[in-house]
């Protein structure tokens, strides 16, 4: 397997390469709070171009575009990440600006998310709970959507088929006319989900799945200002594959919906965001899906949050903004509960010159329920040569307890704290005419990690403040262009102990190796990924453990016309059985092809 992999290895850096790379340079966005601050972390920016060569889900978009490993419970079940060794709730996900992690398990589940709803997706390693709050430990990702006033009428209809009866669809349409601009879309992506499985179960069983997405954006631009109003609902249904012929089959209903009023001003010196939101999240869990009999859970988040950026000086600046999140929640074995949680924050900004910048944050949260640490954060960016700039940030991070954590009824604990980390990260970049180089190493100290344990003379379990946990690890992504050639690495290596125990965590492998790759030839494209993950522990004790694996998926695309064109995958090339969680096998060599159309 190890010759294979090398062979691949060297076959793919010298034969193609991958236009649409990651990208290392600054990235600008309609989000006014990544615009001006946190240049100082490293981020991986991933456009329409690369959204529109892979699968719809963002988890396997992400597993081969990001350092971030992925646990999969199969193909469209559920799929959590650690980054940098963090755990799935420690990763914010953040919506043009909103936090959306689920209020009910602190984490999102990325195979219910499809990737190619959104115009640019942003990954941004680190901490970042100074500007989206809880659960920005390990880092964020953002996902964006763009309004353009560019007096256009755009559609494009995205049409795939693939192994086990396998659909997707994705329709966008752009319309601009002076000062009004407005995005549709619908996406959907569904599967018998029937592969087979080298066991005696010897198909994935109980595994069909099928997701929706709908979402309206409009824009009105007034000289200085701009009003928008952002809507996204997703739903969708899916089985939950069995790992025993004798399991009942289970069947999961989720609906998640957010609607946000924007307002931005800018003018001279000032700029001005104010943002207002709802979101909402449900779902029914049915233990037997022949049966009626349900779990449900719900919650409610009212949202408001406002950022003032004032330029005192021509080279210094000053921020500060409020948010206000209020939760309702209820459900099966959740009782009636809510929260309310307020955050302030200030930012401060000086350029000393062309070649060195530096910036300082602070925020505090008041919580109903929990107590929040007062958190910060400095960054420092100095660039000596035109071709190399070093960049260093320190943060403290926190995440808080979830509504699981705080009011399941047979064990929530009302005085839990909530997390906190100590992140530090220092990293290199590198531009030499066709050559972009990026290192970082980064050192995270997790504090007062909640954990449910058994509680003495009862079989239930209970949620404590006590792990300790600390991460380390390095971090490189190389981008190299010649002519019609391209080439794309990423490696990651991450150490995540618990210091209470001296035992890895669970899940986190200690060595990734990505190489994606691309020739183009005037109508014609190819492209290949190569994903080696090192073994994970799957016991605390770190006594069994999942093999290593890797994966390789080979594409070819034909451009007919400027309105036409066509993509054919092979997923997992060479046709190797694995498993990212224990006894929940990935599929083997599967096809894929799509269209795209222009109306």
């Amino acid at each position: 397997m190890k010759k294979k992999f090398i062979l691949v290895a060297l076959i793919s850096g010298y034969v193609f390469g991958q236009n649409d790379a990651v990208q290392l340079e600054e990235v600008l966005i309609n989000d006014p709070f990544l615009n001006h601050h946190y240049k100082s972390q490293s981020q991986i920016k991933l456009n329409d171009s690369i959204l529109k060569k892979n699968q719809p889900s963002l988890s396997n978009l992400l597993q081969f575009e990001s350092p971030i490993y992925f646990k999969e419970n199969g193909v469209g079940m559920v799929s959590s990440p650690s980054f940098r060794g963090t755990t799935a709730s420690q990763t914010a996900v953040v919506w043009n600006g909103i936090n959306i992690n689920s209020s009910i398990n602190g984490q999102t589940d990325f195979s219910t998310i499809n990737s190619k709803s959104y115009d640019q997706i942003l990954v941004k390693p680190g901490g970042g709970s100074i500007a989206y709050g809880t659960g920005g430990v390990g880092g964020a990702i953002h996902l964006l959507d763009e309004l353009k006033y560019d007096d256009k009428l755009i559609q494009n209809l995205d049409l795939g088929y693939g192994s086990f009866d396998s659909y997707n669809l994705n329709y966008r349409l752009h319309f601009a006319k002076k000062n009004v601009a407005t995005n549709v879309g619908y996406a959907r992506f569904q599967s018998d989900n029937d592969y087979k499985i080298d066991n005696y179960l010897e198909r994935n069983r109980n595994g069909k799945y099928y997701f929706n997405t709908v979402d309206a954006n409009v824009g009105v631009k007034l000289v200085d200002h701009e009003i928008r109003l952002l809507s996204q609902f997703n739903f969708g249904n899916r089985e939950f594959s069995l790992t025993d012929i004798y399991e009942s089959p289970t069947l999961y209903d989720n609906q998640d919906y957010r609607v946000m009023g924007q307002w931005v001003f800018n003018k001279n010196r000032w700029n001005s965001d104010l943002k207002v939101a709802y979101t909402h999240e449900s779902n029914q869990y049915y233990p037997n899906r022949q049966s009626s009999t349900t779990q449900d859970l719900e919650v409610n988040n009212w949202i408001a949050k406002y950022y003032l950026n004032y330029k005192f000086k021509p080279n210094q600046t000053i921020s500060g903004f409020a948010e206000n999140i209020y939760s309702k929640g209820n459900g099966t074995n959740l009782s009636d509960s809510d929260r309310n949680t307020a955050g302030f924050g200030l930012i401060y900004k000086h350029i000393l010159s062309d070649k060195l910048q530096y910036e300082a944050s602070i925020r505090q949260d008041f919580s109903s329920v929990y107590d929040v640490p007062f958190i910060y954060a400095f960054g420092a960016n100095y660039k000596p040569l035109d071709f190399y700039e070093i960049r260093f940030n320190f943060s403290k991070n926190y995440r808080v307890p979830t509504f699981n954590d705080l009011f399941w009824e047979t064990g929530g604990n009302p005085d839990l704290k909530a997390e906190n980390a100590l992140q530090f990260e220092l990293g290199n970049d590198f531009k030499f005419n066709n050559l972009k180089l990026q290192t970082n190493v980064f050192y995270n100290d997790i504090k007062d990690m909640i954990q449910w344990i058994p509680t003495t003379g009862s079989s239930f379990w209970r949620p404590v403040n006590q792990n300790h946990v600390k991460t380390y690890g390095a971090e490189l992504i190389g981008d190299y262009k010649w002519k019609n050639f391209a080439f794309r690495t990423i490696y990651s290596y991450t150490e995540s102990i618990n210091q209470k125990t001296d035992k890895t965590l669970i899940y986190v492998p200690k060595h990734q190796f990505h190489i994606n790759t691309n020739y183009s030839y005037k109508s014609w494209n190819v492209f290949m990924q190569n994903r080696w993950v090192d073994q994970v522990f799957i016991q605390t004790d770190n006594q069994a453990t999942i093999p290593s694996y890797w994966t390789s998926n080979l594409g070819l695309g034909y451009q007919i016309n400027p309105n036409f064109g066509a993509n054919f995958i092979v997923n997992n090339l060479f046709d190797h059985q694995y498993q990212s969680v224990a006894n929940r096998w990935m599929p083997g060599i599967n096809f894929q092809i799509s269209i795209n159309i222009k109306l």
